[in-house]
């Protein structure tokens, strides 16, 4: 994972830098943050009524973030976890943010939260 990060963001930065053909000026970066959802190994044991409630509420929560134009990209890996690119003001609001998630309030899920920098333009289903 970090590998990819790393080589992703030095294509982006290559890109950035360097002039177009045209001698076009590099391109505008935008700072998002990159959340990564971690299956915690640690989960309680829960009924699985309860577990699909939480699971409907983590969806709900995220076509809400989506509905208030918070996040970019979401979705699950497939062998456990995921991925939510926050578009927010600050580390402290997207902190807050996750916290809300109710996968991740019922410690369903742990996170990690980077700033993470690309090129305006790079989210084409963006608005």
């Amino acid at each position: 994972m970090k590998t990819l990060l790393t080589v992703t963001l030095l294509v982006t930065c290559h890109l950035m830098m360097a002039q177009d053909k045209e001698g076009n000026p590099p391109m505008e970066i935008v700072k998002y943050y990159f959340v990564e959802l971690i299956t915690n190994p640690n989960k309680p044991e829960l009924p699985k009524a309860q577990v699909d409630s939480i699971q409907r509420a983590h969806m709900a929560n995220i076509s809400q973030m989506i509905t208030d134009k918070k996040l970019v990209l979401a979705g699950p890996f497939e062998k456990g976890g995921g991925i939510f690119i926050l578009k927010v003001e600050s580390m402290e609001e997207a902190e807050q943010l996750v916290a809300q998630d109710p996968a991740i309030s019922a410690g369903r899920l742990t996170t990690e939260i980077r700033p993470w920098y690309t090129a305006k333009g790079s989210f084409v289903l963006e608005e």
